[in-house]
């Protein structure tokens, strides 16, 4: 009876601790995930060859805006999902970029 309860002791310490070890490690990749950059387009139904594309760091702070017009962006390609996504690293990992036409370049917009 005393040998069972004392596995059971252990057994009950041995979770805490693992429930501890788990919770540490997902502390540490929160902070290394906090660093993004995310991108929204805005367009109208009235005007939808005009469209807003927004990018902004993780403390959704604006920090790159440009207007495309003369093309209606369709944001369920999969190749408009992925040249947004490189403007966005490209954004994040530089940030001094001076020129208003990275995703016009990126979608090939005339």
């Amino acid at each position: 009876m005393k040998v069972a309860i004392l596995n059971i002791i252990i057994l009950i310490v041995l979770i805490l601790v693992a429930l501890a070890i788990d919770a540490k490690a997902q502390d540490s990749t929160v902070l290394k995930k906090a660093d993004f950059t995310s991108w929204v387009i805005e367009s109208n139904t009235k005007t939808p060859k005009i469209s807003a594309i927004k990018f902004y760091n993780a403390k959704q702070e604006l920090i790159y805006q440009e207007i495309i017009s003369g093309k209606n962006i369709n944001v369920n390609r999969v190749k408009v999902l992925k040249k947004l996504n490189e403007v966005a690293r490209l954004i994040e990992t530089n940030r001094k970029i001076t020129p208003n036409n990275l995703v016009a370049a990126s979608l090939k917009v005339n």
